[in-house]
């Protein structure tokens, strides 16, 4: 368990899938993820569940907890030795805009740099989710490029905006964080 502020980033529970189920009813979440929207069976809800929860070094999931309850998901999984993808879903719509998504990063960060060892964390969002964009970069992520119409949202394509932290950034910024104090 990974303890911040306003987050808790623990282990998920087979109680998590409801709410997850509930989250994946929400169009504009999809669309906001960059993927078709949807509604998911709840059948399809637990076979991610099992696939996120099965133990394998390369690849670790968390439910957020906010308040005592499920709000969402992260994680980040070995895309090729030393550099790991990122990922969150903040489903509650109650806990967007309040910083928690990005306490969550912040702690999955220290994680994958402390933990995992990662040399490189990186990410894609579509260029129409503007608010994970400014939440990434302000939790040290730098833009590295936008490849034009590589994801279709809403009756058209639109960039993908990749981004990515470098170990010795997040040092940087872990330092910067310490002489403040």
């Amino acid at each position: 368990m990974l303890k911040g502020e306003k987050v808790i980033l623990r282990a998920l529970k087979r109680e998590d899938i409801e709410r997850m189920h509930e989250f994946n009813q929400d169009i504009e979440m999809h669309i906001l993820n960059g993927t078709l929207p949807h509604v998911m069976p709840y059948e399809k809800v637990e076979k991610n569940y099992e696939r996120m929860v099965e133990r394998n070094s390369e690849k670790e999931y968390f439910a957020i907890e906010a308040d005592g309850k499920y709000i969402g998901f992260c994680g980040l999984y070995l895309v090729y030795p030393g550099v790991y993808r990122l990922g969150i879903v903040i489903g509650d719509r109650e806990y967007w805009e309040k910083g928690y998504g990005r306490e969550a990063i912040k702690l999955l960060l220290h994680y994958g740099f402390h933990y995992f060892g990662a040399r490189r964390i990186d990410l894609g969002t579509n260029a129409k989710n503007e608010r994970a964009i400014r939440c990434f970069k302000a939790c040290g992520f730098v833009e590295e490029g936008r490849p034009r119409k590589v994801i279709w949202i809403d009756g058209d394509y639109v960039e993908q905006v990749n981004m990515g932290i470098m170990r010795e950034e997040w040092n940087a910024i872990q330092q910067e964080l310490k002489s403040r104090k």
